[in-house]
Formats: structure tokens, C-alpha cells, sequence
């Protein structure tokens, strides 16, 4: 696997997907390619975790 390559997002955290609600982290990071000036230069963004728990 290419350690550039950003994860797949979700819009539910880990600890949701896993069913452990009481560990849920509120907001997930996401990473984006950015214009930097690397290939392996990423924007880290913050969106909140969607799970109805």
C-alpha cells in the first residue's frame, strides 16, 4: 500500500464503527491532498462524528 495515499473517510469515528460508543471521539481527523510542495503533503481536518449513539 502506497503510505501516501490518504484512508478512506468516514463519517463515523473508529471507535463507533467497532461498537464502542462510550470511546467515540467526537470529531475525526481527515486528510486531504494539499498544494504542498511534497506528494505526501496532506491538510488534516477535523469533521464530527455522525454516529446516533
Amino acid at each position: 500500500m502506497d503510505s501516501c495515499t490518504p484512508g478512506e473517510t468516514h463519517d463515523i469515528c473508529w471507535f463507533c464503527r467497532k461498537g464502542r460508543h462510550e470511546d467515540c471521539m467526537k470529531e475525526i481527523p481527515t486528510q486531504g491532498k494539499s498544494d504542498g510542495p511534497h506528494d505526501c503533503t496532506f491538510d488534516t481536518k477535523l469533521i464530527p462524528c455522525k454516529c446516533q449513539h
